[in-house]
């Protein structure tokens, strides 16, 4: 039961809370059996037997509600959870034990189904050692072995198969993606930048500490300000939302893309998020040669398929570039508003079109606008309704970045300047571990790009104009400590760095968990292996060297099980150390004594040594422990024999 509990708990925070309370309530009914001696259902007890269909058949309900069917990863590992649960109140038999068991061990993989990372890697091989210790005890007969040293040969178990697990892991031959399809359902539960944009959305990322990419840099690191890591594109608004163009939209023409300045080199580690977007320092300058990518026509770099699982590629970019600066067809589509919307703000934008023509001036009145009057960058925005755009930029004031981006976009489109919104990361914070550059989720960010003939696409980010410190110095500094750090943590400075250190040490190990672990794929197996010494390495040889090394490494375990059973114990063996000394062969059936009188006429001038040995094995071996083993392994040690 602790192993089931231990290996269920992670998907209670994944499934609904009544799965959780099902599993627990049918664990502690039988705990209760154990302790209170209370009736499990059976045969016997028609009145709790029902009561346990009852519960199956409820819970069977449940799900059907929640999920709409028992099929896909979240409704199946829901339901082998619960019956699991259920099961254990009925076990009276082996078969009911094996079968408890044996789904413990498949509930082990499923964790696997949500994450990979070292703490669920741990947290399972614990629960495989209990369950084996489980199944060793059920072996047990007597119970006469002790449960210490049945979870210590549960683990030498799991440790005899390292070698062969290493050997799979490493020369199995790999195909590219999964070697199972999961269902839709396996990636509803990401998390981050989508192609839609709603006032509100963004700033609800700042909760989430989880990781969207990681980069690592292949020499010089561009200043936080520089950071801007590109996502979709939105062009489309009803008012409320912004959303990206549909891909049967746009065209097979490429981007125009003069870039200019310095090359930045630099490796991508990008989590799954099942969409097709690639993130990329703005603006990158080739596609990737690793992946089937594509740019489309406003600068998105793309993949061909949802990104469903963690990919690695390479990119430079530089920060100096031009963007389709002779002509764009989407261009009325940046100058999109919605009818009967938006009237104070329109209003606004109409008197600066009044005061100039100029593009570049419009643009200069507006961010003067934010920062000049009143307004204030803020982690927690007031909720807004109605003409969000109006209440924001004429009453509230107080927004998180897409408040900017949106507002910003609506008065330029008013003013007749094509604008449009970009959504991605801005910014990141380097680990000095191992100096890679982790972007989180809270570091999602919106900005806006405005058309100017002969120059194109330029970036115009309206938050800088209301806190420089979030572009400059990155969403980190930024939040409060307390948001950063757990609370008791954050009342103190020094718990606060140390907890820093600590985090910054466990992602520099997650980093290289996940670059030679979780993405070792057919590109970085045929690598590894080149280094190895295997020429042009494919599946046929993979699959003869690991035939091979198989064969070598059992081998080497049944010699040495063969072995060690033969001189299992140590005091046999050190007795059998000296008699392997002597030229004389001990008789089968000859006791230690009488091979001693023999030895002792044929090395005559080792007499009293031969007796010391003697007697030393005799005590030992035939129960008198006040005799010591170091003793006798010195003077098996410094026997010489003298003729």
């Amino acid at each position: 039961m602790l192993g089931l509990t231990l290996g269920a708990l992670p998907h209670f925070y994944y499934q609904p809370i009544w799965v959780a309370i099902i599993f627990l309530a049918m664990i502690g009914w039988r705990c209760m059996n154990i302790w209170r001696a209370w009736p499990l259902p059976s045969k016997r007890y028609k009145k709790q037997r029902w009561l346990q269909l009852s519960i199956a058949a409820f819970a069977v309900t449940l799900l059907l509600l929640h999920y709409g069917n028992l099929i896909g990863r979240d409704a199946g590992v829901a339901l082998l959870t619960v019956m699991l649960g259920i099961k254990v109140t009925e076990i009276r038999s082996s078969r009911d034990f094996y079968l408890s068991s044996f789904l413990g061990y498949f509930l082990v993989v499923t964790n696997f189904f949500y994450s990979q990372s070292i703490g669920t890697a741990a947290l399972m091989f614990v629960v495989v050692i209990i369950m084996t210790a489980s199944l060793i005890s059920l072996n047990d007969l007597t119970q006469s072995i002790h449960t210490k040293f049945k979870l210590k040969l549960a683990g030498k178990m799991l440790l005899q198969a390292v070698p062969l697990m290493i050997l799979l892991f490493v020369l199995f031959p790999r195909i590219a993606g999964p070697l199972w399809g999961l269902p839709d359902d396996a990636y509803n539960a990401k998390t981050g930048i989508d192609d839609s944009m709603t006032l509100g959305k963004i700033s609800q990322l700042i909760q989430s500490d989880e990781i969207a990419f990681r980069v690592e840099f292949a020499d010089k690191i561009p200043t936080q300000s520089s950071l801007y890591w590109r996502g979709p594109v939105l062009w489309h608004t009803d008012g409320t939302t912004w959303t990206a163009l549909d891909e049967k939209q746009y065209t097979a023409n490429p981007p125009e893309i003069v870039s200019s300045g310095e090359i930045y080199r630099y490796s991508t580690t990008l989590e799954a998020h099942n969409n097709k977007w690639l993130f990329a320092l703005d603006f990158p300058t080739q596609l990737p040669t690793d992946e089937k990518t594509h740019f489309t026509q406003d600068g998105q770099l793309r993949s061909d398929d949802n990104i469903k699982q963690r990919i690695q590629y390479q990119l430079s970019s530089q920060t100096q570039y031009t963007l389709n600066a002779g002509h764009d067809e989407f261009l009325q589509l940046a100058l999109q508003l919605p009818e009967n919307q938006h009237p104070r703000t329109q209003q606004l934008a109409q008197q600066w079109r009044q005061q100039t023509t100029h593009p570049h001036e419009i643009i200069e009145l507006a961010l003067n606008h934010f920062n000049q009057q009143d307004f204030y960058y803020t982690l927690s925005p007031t909720p807004l309704s109605g003409d969000t755009i109006d209440q924001f930029l004429f009453e509230t004031r107080r927004g998180f970045c897409e408040h900017y981006a949106a507002s910003f976009t609506v008065l330029m489109r008013a003013a007749g300047v094509p604008t449009r919104v970009v959504t991605g990361y801005q910014g990141g914070e380097i680990n000095p571990i191992n100096n890679v550059l982790v972007i989180r989720q809270r570091d999602a960010h919106a900005w806006t790009e405005v058309w100017i003939q002969g120059k194109g696409w330029i970036r115009i980010d309206p938050t800088a104009a209301v806190s420089k410190e979030r572009i400059e110095q990155g969403m980190s500094m930024v939040m409060p400590l307390t948001m950063r750090s757990p609370l008791l943590i954050a009342q103190s400075q020094k718990l606060a760095e140390l907890w820093q250190a600590l985090r910054n040490n466990l992602d520099a190990l997650d980093n290289k968990w996940n670059q030679w672990i979780l993405a070792y794929g057919p590109k970085l197996q045929k690598e590894f292996l080149a280094k190895l010494g295997m020429s042009s390495p494919d599946w046929q040889k993979m699959v003869a060297w690991l035939v091979a090394s198989i064969s070598i490494v059992l081998l080497i375990i049944s010699l040495f099980i063969f072995y060690r059973r033969k001189h299992h114990d140590p005091i046999a063996r050190l007795y059998q150390t000296f008699c392997n000394r002597v030229a004389l062969e001990r008789g089968i059936s000859e006791g230690p004594l009488d091979f001693a009188n023999r030895l002792k006429q044929y090395y005559p001038d080792n007499a009293i040594e031969i007796d010391h040995i003697t007697q030393l094995y005799i005590n030992l071996h035939y129960g008198n422990q006040s005799a010591s083993i170091e003793q006798l392994k010195q003077y098996v040690n410094r026997f010489k024999p003298q003729k």
